[in-house]
């Protein structure tokens, strides 16, 4: 992939690199759609949009510090996705890569995917990133860019300051003690970072002893923050991919085996592939993968 700089910003040239298929597959919420396949929002405490063009994508603000430091980690571009499954000859994967060129698995931070996706469950994208934006709102650190003001992913001591009725106020329902929970345990020195040195089974092990955090979104938080490409959340449209192309009927605890002897090492990658066709050609929008 060659990269340039231009006018403040990076310009990308490759073919795997798609917006939309990157921001509109449920694995981040704070990325809007600001014109025709291009997005804007914030991470790890910057403003960034991202814009589709001829001959790949265009990041702005992004000098090459600030892409070498934040931007290649977060959209996994060390990573050759053209050869990731170059070999497969799995007909319904297959087809989900084509409908889905581009997508990227997110490197996103630790702390927000875990309040993000305690916030996702049983929820709908629409209403998860209204959550999100208005706890922003409340307790992020507030910064302009082009004359709007934005806000950072709250710290988790800022975040654990905030009361269960406040959160609630913020509309997060049954989940704000869940929030506030894991809040504190963050800001009390739970190892999150740490976790990717663990093997898969004790790093989930971990995750999953935070309240608010069941099977699908320690698997969430594994593969959209930690590095765990094998990681396989396993939500409604996986469930049926599986069950009307591969003929598993297999319980929750047999997914993540079936998925690395059928998928290999990558099967999170290849469950985002998966998801994202299988949900799109349903016509309707899910929260999370």
């Amino acid at each position: 992939m060659d990269i340039r700089y231009e006018n403040g910003a990076a310009l990308l040239q490759t073919e795997c690199f798609e917006p939309r298929h990157i921001f509109e597959n449920g694995q981040a919420f704070r990325f809007l759609a600001c014109g025709e396949n291009a997005y804007e929002g914030v991470a790890y405490g910057r403003f960034l949009r991202v814009e589709k063009i001829p001959e790949g994508a265009r990041l702005f603000p992004c000098v090459q510090q600030d892409f070498e430091n934040v931007w290649k980690r977060y959209f996994d571009l060390e990573r050759n996705y053209a050869s990731l499954f170059s070999g497969c000859r799995d007909r319904t994967l297959k087809q989900g890569i084509e409908y889905g060129c581009g997508l990227r698995v997110l490197n996103q931070e630790p702390f927000e995917t875990l309040i993000s996706f305690i916030i996702s469950a049983n929820n709908h994208v629409k209403r998860i990133r209204g959550i999100i934006e208005r706890i922003c709102a409340r307790c992020g650190e507030p910064f302009v860019f082009e004359n709007r003001t934005w806000y950072r992913f709250p710290r988790s001591e800022e975040l654990a300051r905030l009361s269960v009725e406040e959160l609630a106020e913020c509309g997060s329902g049954y989940r704000a003690p869940y929030i506030r929970e894991a809040a504190q345990m963050a800001a009390q020195g739970f190892p999150l970072d740490s976790l990717r040195s663990l093997c898969y089974a004790d790093a989930k092990k971990e995750l999953m002893a935070i309240p608010g955090v069941g099977p699908k979104v320690a698997d969430c938080i594994l593969l959209f923050s930690l590095g765990f490409a094998d990681a396989f959340p396993a939500d409604v449209w996986i469930r049926r991919v599986l069950r009307e192309h591969y003929g598993f009927t297999g319980n929750d605890r047999q997914i993540y085996g079936f998925a690395q002897k059928r998928f290999g090492k990558c099967a999170g990658i290849a469950q985002q592939y998966l998801f994202f066709w299988r949900r799109e050609n349903n016509g309707e929008t899910a929260a999370g993968s």
